[in-house]
């Protein structure tokens, strides 16, 4: 690393494409009717994924939790075909805990048959993935699945509310007189 002394005509648009690894520490004096100093840091090297969690989805105790896993090549375009659970890591957390059920294979299993206790995970068409899950308690939950080969995390979050009871009058309803 260095010093770098330049002189730079701040205008318009810019925009930087830089590959490698190397840091730099950039430093302006602007003069004029006022003195102004800045001072930049620039860490180049392996460009990190900005990633976004949704907010958090809304569940009613007693469902189930089905959701859709977008997972992809290098070039960010392409899905990723053929992800087996061994490609895969599970961390679920209930609240700030974290919840020890293992990810297993969801292929062939029924909604009906999906329990508590272990996250199910299928490919649904080539590149397209769900996992399907039955919370067990109410609170927030938070699903971090990690695909390591192409350096990807998905986050997803859910709220489990108490189940909505309906209002009266909906139904079926039976009145008694006796004469």
């Amino acid at each position: 690393m260095g010093d770098i002394d330049c002189t730079v005509s701040l205008g318009g648009d810019s925009s930087i494409d830089v590959d490698g690894v190397v840091s730099y520490t950039l430093s302006s004096t602007l003069l004029g009717e006022s003195l102004t100093t800045s001072s930049l840091t620039l860490v180049i090297g392996y460009p990190a994924p900005v990633r976004y969690s949704p907010p958090s989805k809304i569940v009613f105790s007693s469902r189930l939790i089905l959701d859709q896993v977008d997972l992809f090549l290098e070039d960010g375009k392409t899905r990723s075909q053929d992800v087996k659970i061994t490609d895969l890591q599970l961390k679920l957390f209930l609240g700030n805990t974290q919840v020890d059920w293992p990810l297993i294979s969801g292929v062939g299993i029924p909604d009906v048959r999906v329990t508590s206790g272990k996250v199910y995970w299928a490919e649904l068409s080539s590149g397209f993935y769900s996992i399907r899950m039955f919370p067990n308690m109410l609170g927030s939950w938070r699903v971090l699945l990690t695909y390591p080969a192409q350096d990807q995390a998905v986050s997803l979050s859910y709220e489990v509310v108490p189940q909505a009871f309906s209002p009266l009058g909906s139904g079926m309803n039976a009145s008694f007189i006796r004469r």
